[in-house]
């Protein structure tokens, strides 16, 4: 199992204000979900998470929300967390570049050393961008960031649905590589259940097809482990990857 890097422990993401508690009814329409309040009332709140959320749904499990700054927003909540198999899994797919940023500002794995600077969502094409550059002495570090919740048989696995998308990211990574960029691929673990991660062969033969290709090209993979709790998300440890 991966040692913690040094200063990985020190990368934290507090929730600005306290979240909601409540319960699970139903996730629907990919960005929807009900879900009923300890007082009883129920609730429409966003699902930011746009995957097939394999093995993060349960009935009446515990959730928690956010609530919306904007009051004219349609969904006053958003769903950040739900807790299963003994822990929280975090849902957010717009948290994972907010820490894969920090992280790198931290220096906070070997990846980032000698990080001067991040710029976020950089074009690399007329019809592509990546979640983030990072500027070092030695030249820039192109990154993807991705948000993993589903874990099987104690490893963490993406995607959890057939991912075009996805696929697109890990070719234009190969490419920058060939041009002689440096590029990576970080991949957040929600919780904390998992000792390794890999890709799900099972779901997306194609990803996984290009994950292993970019391995054996030189685009660092890097999978780190985030703790989920109500008060904040942190960054714990890397885990080895698997096939």
């Amino acid at each position: 199992m991966s040692r913690p890097a040094p200063r990985l422990a020190s990368v934290r993401l507090p929730f600005a204000s306290p979240l909601i508690p409540g319960r699970l009814i139903r996730r629907y329409k990919r960005f929807l979900a009900d879900v009923r309040l300890e007082s009883g009332e129920k609730v429409l709140a966003h699902c930011p998470n746009s995957g097939s959320m394999l093995g993060c749904l349960g009935d009446d499990a515990p959730v928690y929300l956010s609530k919306a700054d904007n009051p004219a927003r349609r969904t006053a909540y958003t769903w950040e967390m739900i807790y299963l198999n003994h822990g929280w899994i975090g849902i957010n797919t717009m948290l994972p570049n907010r820490l894969a940023e920090l992280a790198a500002q931290a220096r906070a794995i070997r990846i980032f050393a000698g990080a001067r600077s991040v710029r976020r969502e950089v074009k690399v094409g007329a019809h592509t961008r990546l979640d983030m550059v990072v500027e070092r002495k030695k030249g820039p570090l192109y990154v993807e960031v991705k948000n993993v919740t589903l874990v099987q048989e104690g490893v963490a696995r993406f995607p959890d649905a057939v991912t075009t998308r996805g696929a697109k990211h890990l070719e234009t990574l190969m490419e920058l590589k060939r041009q002689g960029a440096d590029a990576a691929m970080f991949y957040l673990v929600q919780r904390s259940d998992a000792r390794a991660m890999g890709p799900a062969q099972e779901i997306d033969p194609e990803y996984a097809r290009l994950f292993h290709q970019a391995r054996s090209r030189g685009i660092e993979l890097v999978a780190v482990e985030a703790r989920v709790t109500p008060q904040e998300i942190s960054l714990v440890r890397r885990l080895p990857m698997v096939d």
